[in-house]
């Protein structure tokens, strides 16, 4: 099981909700299309009473060392979106360790025009697929992607262009918005 720092890592870089979320057992974000958002590393705040993480450059990624010893370190990469409100977009991937192995949690994240009062140079939005209507859940699957409720739901997306293209058309619109952004950050 997740514990809670875990359960809260993830979502703020993989910008997943936990009512519901967008979820791979291997991942979509293949080496040979990772970007790396900044030569450096990136800071990522989520509440106050939360540390700020780095993520150091390794590889084609980013690692996320645990603030805490019981909780294990995350391998993040990202990949372009789309260009919205003159920033760049990225879905961000997010490597879990669990006792039944590895699986990845998706998100989306872009760069801070500058560090906030408490250094974050990254901006993450949580997804929850339980904002798809019926139709694009129908299509989601239809395209090859699954669709499980359970005690909550999760989708799993067939392909990095299926999930860029569900996103796409359910938050294009916002994705130029601060408030888009805000709305979808206080979801972690």
């Amino acid at each position: 099981m997740m514990t809670r720092l875990t359960a809260r890592i993830l979502p703020l870089l993989a910008g997943l909700a936990l009512t519901g979320c967008f979820v791979s057992e291997t991942p979509l974000i293949e080496p040979e299309a990772a970007v790396l958002p900044a030569e450096g590393g990136l800071v990522v705040c989520l509440e106050a009473e939360d540390p700020c993480l780095t993520l150091m450059r390794q590889d084609d990624g980013y690692l996320v060392e645990a603030p805490r010893e019981e909780e294990g370190d995350l391998h993040v990469r990202f990949a372009p979106l789309i260009q919205a409100g003159g920033r760049q977009v990225f879905i961000a991937e997010a490597g879990v360790q669990t006792e039944d192995g590895t699986f990845y949690m998706y998100g989306l994240a872009r760069r801070m025009l500058e560090p906030d009062a408490r250094g974050a140079t990254l901006q993450v939005a949580g997804l929850d697929c339980e904002e798809l209507d019926e139709t694009a859940l129908a299509g989601f699957e239809a395209g090859g992607g699954r669709v499980e409720t359970d005690k909550m739901t999760e989708c799993q997306p067939a392909s990095l262009d299926q999930l860029k293209s569900v996103l796409l058309a359910a938050h294009r619109e916002g994705l130029a918005t601060d408030a888009w952004w805000q709305a979808h950050g206080e979801d972690l």
